[in-house]
């Protein structure tokens, strides 16, 4: 939109002279200064005093210092910068665009910007205090003007104190002559203040009425704003009914009525599942309770078989203590028999040694004896071995009676 351009129908640049609106606006206030100047110099019948001028030439020296912040004067500014003006505005219409619809309008004020611009044509300063400034000046000067005409009566004849009044009233005469100049120049800056303005008024409106169509007022984005959302609506509706009335909307429909029936299925499926499921549940729970009633019998019969397992082993324990008495008994009879047999045996041993010392001729006979002796002493060794064992046995058993 920058690279748009952006005309705007406003008025040329004015020819008017800033010095002559300058001129016209003092010229008046002038002319009635030199008008007083000239009584004061003799050449009009118009008595007025030294004291009096110096008074008018202060008011009219403030006077065209402040022609100079005059509306008249400053709305002759403002149309001499009418090229400074549009190019600023098109700047400012085009830093502040704003696009509703399919349009695009500057969403800025126009009378923001005016008063922006307009700021530094002239001090409002003066402006607001100079309708109200000249009458108090002229008061100010009649005053200073009476206080300077006046006597100091100290006349003691008639004659002399009537020449004292007459010389007060002239110099009261002369001194209003501020007054009424001061109440001159207030008139004069008001009519010029208030023509000034109104051209000025008149100029803002012209440009804002030709620069109308670029920029958006409230009612108007209002009613854009409104007009597109209808439109957006009418888009969406029209979108709708497209899609609703085209094959798209066919292929929707079987593709819907498609997935209907996958849907069917599948809760047919859940069914056929779900009744599977409850099937085997209900069997499970007639195998928990006959597993359960078979639990309760095996429990039982385990109870029999450890009660039949208690007496068993208590008659086995009894049994038990009795084979261990009968072969304790066992063991000591064989002690007893083993010990009284070595004996014999060695007694035997001791009457065949003493046969052999007695007899060198049964050496032969000791030879086969001397064999006998060892295998009686083989088999006394092991009888003692096994006399051992048997021994050790029985302290064995009588450690575990223990």
């Amino acid at each position: 939109m920058q690279n748009e351009v952006v005309e705007l129908a406003l008025l040329e640049e004015s020819k008017r002279s800033l010095v002559l609106v300058y001129l016209r606006i003092v010229l008046v206030p002038v002319l009635v200064f030199l008008f007083f100047l000239a009584g004061y110099l003799g050449y009009t019948a118009l008595k007025v005093e030294i004291h009096s001028i110096v008074m008018l030439g202060i008011l009219l020296f403030i006077a065209l210092i402040f022609a100079r912040h005059s509306a008249e004067y400053g709305c002759c500014l403002f149309e001499r910068k009418t090229s400074i003006f549009r190019s600023e505005l098109k700047d400012y219409i085009i830093g502040h665009l704003m696009t509703v619809g399919n349009r695009k309008k500057s969403n800025a004020p126009f009378d923001s910007f005016a008063e922006k611009f307009t700021n530094d044509i002239r001090n409002d300063n003066y402006a607001s205090v100079a309708a109200g400034v000249f009458p108090m000046l002229g008061i100010l000067g009649t005053f200073i003007s009476i206080a300077i005409a006046m006597p100091e009566f100290s006349s003691t004849d008639i004659d002399a104190l009537e020449t004292e009044i007459a010389q007060l009233l002239g110099g009261v005469g002369t001194a209003f002559y501020v007054s009424i100049y001061g109440i001159f120049l207030a008139l004069w800056w008001i009519y010029f203040e208030k023509r000034g303005l109104s051209r000025f008024q008149k100029i803002l409106y012209r440009y804002k009425q030709s620069s109308k169509e670029f920029f958006w007022d409230k009612d108007e984005i209002s009613q854009s704003l409104m007009q597109e959302i209808l439109i957006r609506n009418e888009k969406i509706a029209n979108s709708f009914e497209t899609m609703f009335l085209t094959e798209f909307s066919e292929n929707l429909k079987a593709s819907m009525q498609k997935n209907y029936d996958s849907f069917n299925d599948i809760l047919k499926n859940q069914e056929n599942t779900l009744n599977l499921t409850a099937d085997k549940l209900k069997s499970t729970r007639i195998f928990l309770n006959e597993l359960e009633e078979s639990s309760f019998n095996a429990n039982k019969r385990y109870e029999k078989t450890i009660s039949n397992i208690d007496t068993l082993l208590e008659n086995a324990n009894s049994a038990y203590l009795g084979l261990n008495a009968n072969f304790y008994e066992f063991l000591s009879q064989s002690q007893k028999q083993n010990h009284k047999f070595i004996e014999s045996v060695e007694k035997l041993v001791s009457e065949i040694d003493a046969l052999k010392n007695a007899s060198a001729d049964l050496n032969k006979f000791e030879t086969g004896i001397n064999g006998s002796i060892d295998e009686i002493k083989k088999i006394v060794l092991e009888l003692r071995k096994e006399s051992d064992i048997i021994k050790t046995l029985q302290d064995r058993y009588k450690n575990e009676d223990k």
